[in-house]
């Protein structure tokens, strides 16, 4: 409650000595530092509160803006998509989708009632593989290697720079961009396993048939690890069906993957189911190898990575 003024004899005015003086400011609580631990936390829910555009938001010390089709680090990155890159993942995709077809009619073949118990357990197990090899080949190209690589630095790890400065980006490539990289990866397993198919015996592909499940199913959930991470940036005009496994945590949330694109880009790498990427960070897997790179190599994590995001020309 504010004091009470003095009463003033007759005839004066009130003047500043007769004022009550201003009330105390109370002073703020200011928050205790946050260190590493908390980041990723306090990352999360800046993302999220941060709505679809979120991605989009985060700026870098100094004020310039980091994100964006119209960064200079953006438009250079995208000129160095290639029409011999283009071909490649033409030609990956063609192959990888014509075995597919090929491997999955002789799948069902074999497939008979007393394997359903193994294939199951099979089906599950190479999505958690997939999700971790996602992880793996994601924490690797964000993290290390350069632009200026030969043969790998413009084909593989470019898009993941741009990626980073440009995250939407990704929803405006088409099936053949998208997926394209992923398909080659899966080519040689997916000729092997045709090779098989081919040459073994009826008894022996009746035997590895579980097996071969497992196989398969790592592998189409490889293939499709890109599209899935697509979809995780597309806030418009998805199928209800992809926003119902999204919803239900069977593919990669659009919430759950926000918290990967606050800067740094240091955690949560999994983008197939993103299932592993909670234990993964609770038992500071990606750091751990992170330091043990460092300390034998001498190299920084992801400094090519933030050379490209402070470009301004």
């Amino acid at each position: 409650m504010l004091p009470r003024a003095a009463a003033l004899p007759p005839g004066a005015s009130p003047g500043p000595a007769h004022l009550p003086p201003p009330p105390a400011r109370l002073r703020e609580p200011q928050p205790p530092p946050r260190g590493r631990a908390m980041a990723s936390a306090g990352g999360s829910a800046r993302a999220e509160a941060a709505g679809p555009q979120g991605e989009a938001a985060e700026e870098p010390e100094g004020g310039s803006r980091r994100w964006g089709a119209q960064h200079a680090g953006a438009r250079e990155l995208a000129e160095l998509y290639s029409p011999g890159k283009r071909l490649q993942e033409w030609i990956s995709v063609i192959l990888c989708f014509s075995l597919i077809c090929f491997n999955f009619y002789n799948l069902l073949f074999y497939l008979h009632l007393e394997h359903m118990p193994s294939v199951i357990v099979g089906i599950f197990a190479g999505v958690i593989t997939a999700d971790f090899l996602s992880g793996l080949f994601h924490w690797g190209a964000d993290t290390w290697g350069s632009v200026e690589l030969p043969i790998v630095g413009k084909a593989f790890i470019r898009p993941f720079r741009e990626h980073h400065i440009d995250p939407t980006a990704i929803t405006r490539h088409d099936f053949i961009e998208t997926n394209g990289d992923n398909c080659f990866m899966t080519l040689v397993p997916l000729a092997n396993m045709a090779y098989k198919f081919l040459s073994f015996s009826p008894e022996a592909l009746y035997e590895t048939c579980p097996w071969e499940c497992y196989v398969f199913a790592l592998i189409i959930f490889i293939t499709m690890t890109n599209q899935i991470h697509k979809w995780s940036h597309t806030y418009f005009g998805l199928p209800r069906w992809v926003i119902f496994l999204q919803d239900w945590h069977i593919i990669l949330p659009r919430k759950h993957h926000r918290i990967h694109h606050v800067s740094p880009h240091e955690t949560y790498f999994c983008i197939t189911t993103g299932w592993l990427n909670y234990p993964l960070e609770k038992i500071r897997f990606w750091r751990c190898l992170e330091n043990i790179i460092q300390a034998v190599t001498g190299e920084k994590p992801r400094a090519d990575d933030m050379k490209w995001a402070q470009k301004i020309k």
